[in-house]
């Protein structure tokens, strides 16, 4: 071996800004300020300071599902503001500055919520959202610095969605959007309440066979629509199926909290399964055809959910569901995933469009 030979220094990944972090992390704000003060029915003469809440005795009552959802709550918080202040703060004091932030949000929420006749401030909601901020931020802290940065983030998006936004968003948002019920397992679109939809057929259905259909539909047109956002290289097949597995995830997760534990896969009907398999299969052989056809294929079964979700006989089981939703535990929170499962099949619908132009980099 020469003497003149010399082993490859090991490059440091440079510390740089995550600018979609800081707005990830602003948007996250909004949202647990939604979620604390929703619906916005304010009292200022309800005769309590706004610091009340500080010194008063710990609630005689206190479940564990008050607890977990507050940490739950407040845990993406805390992993996302150590990704907003890298690279200027960084081990510790990025950990410090998460729980101090943390601390002053949820005390402004506490205090916000000394005025609304719906809620109940207390200092035990206060030290578990500091906790939830906490675990965050310490999940987050061992991360590489090319993921801190949000370079290796970047250069994936960039490789598998390309500059387009469009994908990566409905790609983000379908599992969240499946956690408000919908007449079928993976359906979205429900306007029968917006435009007053008439059924079509008034006779007795098969609702079995119906949630079978709409499933089979839903999934394959959302997983289409989320397919032609991507890259020729990237792995379709892979992050789709990645994508179902988090949303069973979420599902069975918020639905344990909605209604216990033991109620967690209710929603899992044989019909919404055995959905959810023949419209798997089938995606793995589409997922070959040319861009063409899966176009024609994404338009006509996006058409097609729209039509089963609103124009079918709802099942009796979907209407009680939405009434316990509505009524829930999760009530403030409900409301604003109901949105997204709504708009949701129109964000796909304008993925399509654009992504039909001459001038589109997909």
């Amino acid at each position: 071996m020469s003497h003149n030979f010399q082993r490859p220094q090991r490059l440091n990944w440079p510390d740089l800004p995550m600018p979609t972090a800081r707005v990830a992390c602003l948007g996250y704000i909004l949202l647990i300020a939604y979620a604390s003060t929703f619906p916005f029915n304010f009292n200022i003469g309800v005769g309590a300071d706004a610091l009340d809440w500080i010194s008063a005795p710990i609630p005689r009552y206190i479940t564990s599902f008050d607890v977990f959802t507050n940490i739950l709550g407040y845990l993406p918080f805390g992993f996302l503001v150590v990704f907003a202040v890298y690279p200027k703060l960084k081990s510790y004091r990025a950990v410090l500055f998460a729980v101090l932030l943390g601390g002053l949000l949820s005390g402004l929420m506490e205090s916000l919520q000394t005025w609304l006749n719906t809620r109940v401030p207390s200092n035990v909601d206060w030290w578990t959202n500091i906790g939830g901020t906490t675990l965050g931020a310490l999940l987050a802290v061992p991360m590489d610095p090319k993921w801190l940065s949000g370079s290796a983030f970047h250069h994936r998006r960039i490789q598998w969605f390309g500059p387009r936004s469009s994908g990566i968003l409905l790609a983000l948002s379908f599992p969240l959007a499946q956690i408000y019920p919908q007449p079928a397992w993976l359906a979205m679109g429900d306007w029968a309440d917006v435009w007053q939809t008439v059924t079509l057929w008034k006779e007795t259905f098969n609702f079995a066979t119906i949630e079978i259909a709409t499933t089979t539909v839903a999934w394959f047109a959302s997983a289409i629509c989320i397919a032609l956002a991507m890259r020729d290289r990237a792995p379709k097949t892979i992050i789709l199926f990645t994508i179902l597995l988090v949303t069973v995830f979420l599902k069975a997760l918020f639905t344990g909290m909605q209604f216990g534990i033991d109620k967690s896969f209710i929603w899992l009907t044989p019909s919404a399964f055995w959905g959810m398999v023949s419209s798997s299969i089938l995606l793995v052989g589409a997922l070959k055809l040319s861009r063409r056809w899966l176009y024609l294929l994404a338009l006509l079964s996006l058409a097609t959910m729209i039509f089963l979700v609103n124009f079918l006989p709802q099942s009796p089981y979907y209407t009680v569901s939405i009434q316990e939703w509505r009524h829930g535990r999760l009530i403030h929170f409900n409301h604003l995933i109901s949105w997204l499962a709504w708009l949701w099949p129109v964000g796909a619908g304008l993925s399509l469009l654009k992504g039909l132009k001459p001038s589109s980099s997909i």
